[in-house]
């Protein structure tokens, strides 16, 4: 039986993504681990990147020490 690929990318395939681009993984390695298409891991990257690059602050030294 032919299964439906899922087309859209859930929270976790973006988290995925973030935490592989923290680890400088490919395009092509990170898509092979989430099972998608290396094009559809790079266009995601290129609309949301501001998204992977910025989305975690360290809070540690957010605040000054009291």
């Amino acid at each position: 039986m032919n299964e439906k690929k899922n087309r859209h990318m859930t929270l976790d395939d973006r988290v995925e993504i973030q935490e592989c681009l923290g680890k400088n993984m490919s395009f092509n390695a990170i898509a092979q681990r989430i099972g998608k298409d290396p094009t559809t891991v790079s266009k995601e990257v290129k609309m949301h990147g501001k998204t992977y690059t910025n989305s975690f602050a360290k809070t540690e030294n957010a605040a000054p020490n009291s």
